[in-house]
């Protein structure tokens, strides 16, 4: 049996997310020890983790999971206590131990035993304890006998706090000090510290308590839990509410700034304290001290509650078809004041739909600043990962993360992961060197690979650096032509910057060999695609023998976008404002035609024109306009003209994917709603403008190249 059949589901749940929160710090903290030595705040952080884990498995049944968490805590301890210092052997141990971990915290899930050896991995941690390094003496530490003497400190409200118990007063709520006792052999005091916190923020407003939220998540728990708390509810309906949680064994209520609240808070223990007398709550005095037992000063509490990511996105969807409805609102309004425009009554509904325009606006943006979480949610996993392809491969670099504090939306983050992993693991096989041949170069025998992140214009930038040996236009140009992707005339007329844009193609790669891990070039076609289907792009800047940096930009948000509307090809189409540069109004004669394709002179640049009715082969029927308009797009480092009919307007689009009955359509991002209920295609500028210029290669053709 993986885990007791007593455990309630809720409790469970409870006992898995604290679990990830720490298997996650443990996989941050571990690698960063490797660097940072015997560092003893950090190897405190990872042994309470490991501690926490072990004691929560433990109660929950997993015996498994808590002999693994035991090894590493003994580990771990002889590394705080200055008995062993940190070395590669130990950090490989603990390493495979966390692996172990993740593995059976999956067993949970599962309901079913994995075959993981965990006596194989027990000896190995408590062979690294024996025997990790030398041995050094841990320093003599006075100790301190105070006797039998407790030592009661302060929590002290500061002046906000003070001002919130006095106005609740004012307002007609009472203010008391709360004291409950849990039973001292319970193996869920955190679990009821928790449940505690909980009833007393949704009966009133908690002002601070003993221990706080970030001392229950990290189990720095005791038997008593004592708080302050401003409610209209009667004392002795606070205690029997309070009662109902499991493993309660007193609840004591006292007005706060009563002599009663002095004599609970000085005792500290349940068989101190004698039963007061319900009472009239009084008001709070300025200034006043309260005394909690607890290691640390402490001020008013900060309430957050966690909320599920299925009702954000629910939520996000709902925004989503009020950002729909307000176009149209705003379309109609606009109508009837165009009909009727001396009308009152229409006058006060173009009000009033303003102001919902307004509200919806907020709403979004109040959504989506909820949806927007730290690139370190992806940043932290890939550490390790580097660690590991750097070991298997012989390397020796440093991996440098900047910017992890970086914020964007959650979905963006969940498609982004791939990509960037993709590019690390041939950054550090094919990009990067063994020390032997950089040292032959003259470069150091450590690599340097970085990973940034930072906010530009309304977009988030994540660049991937490395100082390794670049990619070669010749390898490129010789690895397509070889696999028939280009004739060797074709390529011989290619300048190294179109080469080395060939490495996002499907099936070229500069590797000399496939390994485990793959050559650089291998894939770079699925990264391309993916931040390309986020309306993003990336770019690529390589000098041979120097190193190679990957951009890659993309928007906060792919939920919502500004777009132009406009016709071409007898259609309505929505061009992502985010691809386009500028927008020209062009007379016909003004078109000239190289090799059968049409191009425009722009400021001394030649521009293709694409008519998307050729492009996506709709057909060649439609009558073209003697004075079209071209929007100047682009995508990455190719710039390109759509010759369109009519501008119409500019605005906010919620993108909607075409569904599984269409399926892709090469060219077309997905479809939205205008405010007049009709449906329009958003044009994918990145994927129109390859399909234009692989059709100019398949017919040997005027082929794209730009002058950006």
């Amino acid at each position: 049996m993986i885990v007791s059949c007593e455990i309630s589901a809720e409790e469970l749940k409870v006992f898995m997310d604290e679990a990830e929160e720490h298997i996650q710090l443990l996989d941050e903290d571990i690698i960063k020890l490797e660097n940072q030595g015997n560092d003893q705040a950090l190897l405190q952080e990872i042994f309470r983790a490991a501690h926490t884990l072990k004691g929560s498995s433990a109660m929950l049944g997993h015996e498994r999971m808590a002999e693994v968490t035991h090894a590493m805590e003994s580990l771990l301890d002889k590394l705080r206590n200055n008995k062993i210092t940190v070395n590669a052997k130990i950090i490989d141990a603990l390493l495979f131990g966390l692996d172990a971990l993740k593995v059976l915290k999956g067993e949970i899930v599962t309901r079913e035993e994995s075959d993981i050896d965990i006596e194989s991995i027990v000896a190995q941690l408590n062979q690294s304890a024996e025997g990790g390094a030398a041995v050094v003496a841990a320093p003599a530490k006075k100790e301190q006998h105070n006797g039998d003497k407790k030592q009661t400190k302060l929590i002290i409200l500061n002046k906000n706090a003070e001002k919130k118990i006095a106005d609740a007063v004012k307002k007609g709520s009472n203010a008391y000090i709360v004291k409950a006792f849990i039973d001292r052999r319970s193996e869920w005091l955190a679990v009821r510290s928790l449940q505690l916190y909980n009833d007393l923020t949704t009966i009133g407003d908690l002002i601070a308590s003993n221990p706080c939220m970030q001392e229950i998540e990290q189990e720095k728990v005791s038997p008593e839990f004592t708080a302050i708390v401003c409610c209209v509810r009667r004392q002795d309906e606070i205690v029997t509410g309070l009662s109902l949680i499991s493993d309660i064994e007193k609840v004591i209520v006292a007005p706060y700034g009563s002599p009663e609240a002095a004599k609970l808070l000085s005792a500290g223990s349940l068989e101190e304290i004698q039963p007061a007398a319900p009472a009239e709550a009084v008001k709070a005095t300025p200034n006043s001290e309260v005394k909690l037992a607890g290691p640390d000063v402490k001020t008013e509490v900060m309430q957050s509650i966690r909320v599920d990511v299925t009702v954000l996105d629910s939520l996000m969807n709902m925004v989503e078809e009020l950002v729909i409805d307000r176009s149209r609102i705003s379309q109609v309004g606009k109508m009837l004041e165009m009909e009727y425009p001396d009308d009152d009554l229409v006058h006060d509904l173009g009000d009033t739909s303003n102001h919902i325009v307004k509200v919806i606006n907020e709403l979004y943006q109040d959504i989506m600043k909820v949806r927007m979480v730290p690139i370190s949610l992806v940043f932290s996993k890939f550490p390790r990962l580097v660690r590991d392809l750097a070991q298997k491969q012989h390397k020796n670099l440093d991996f440098v993360i900047k910017g992890e504090s970086t914020e964007l939306d959650r979905t963006i983050i969940e498609k982004i992961q791939d990509p960037l992993i993709h590019l690390l693991r041939n950054a550090v096989d094919h990009g990067i060197e063994v020390p032997e041949e950089r040292s032959s170069k003259g470069k150091p025998q450590k690599a340097m690979l970085r990973l940034s992140a930072y906010q530009e214009e309304g977009h988030i930038v994540i660049k991937l650096e490395d100082d390794g040996r670049g990619i070669d236009p010749k390898k490129v140009k010789e690895s397509a032509v070889r696999k028939g992707f280009l004739s060797a005339e074709a390529a011989g007329n290619m300048t190294d910057a179109e080469a080395i844009d060939l490495i996002f193609s499907s099936g070229i790669s500069t590797a000399e060999k496939a390994t485990e891990v793959s050559g650089r070039g291998v894939g770079l076609d699925i990264v391309r695609n993916n931040v390309e289907r986020l309306n993003g792009s990336v770019t690529l800047d390589t000098h041979l023998n120097t190193g190679t940096t990957f951009t890659i930009k993309l928007p906060l948000t792919v939920a919502v976008f500004q777009g132009l509307v406009v016709t071409t090809a007898g259609s309505t189409f929505i061009v992502p404002l985010v691809s386009v540069m500028e927008t020209i109004k062009i007379n016909r004669a003004n078109i000239r035609t190289i090799q059968t394709r049409e191009v425009m002179l722009l400021r001394d640049s030649i521009v293709p024109l694409m008519r998307m009715n050729r492009v996506l082969d709709m057909g060649d029927t439609v009558t073209e306009k003697d004075d079209p308009y071209v929007l100047v797009v682009k995508a990455g480092e190719k710039v390109a003209g759509i010759v369109v009919d009519e501008l119409k307007e500019q605005m906010e689009f919620v993108i909607k994917p075409l569904g599984k009955y269409l399926g892709e359509l090469k060219g077309i991002a997905g479809a939205t709603i205008l405010g007049n209920g009709e449906v329009a295609l958003i044009f994918d500028i990145p994927t129109l403008i390859r399909m234009y210029a692989q059709q100019g290669r398949s017919s040997n053709k005027f082929d794209l190249t730009v002058n950006a």
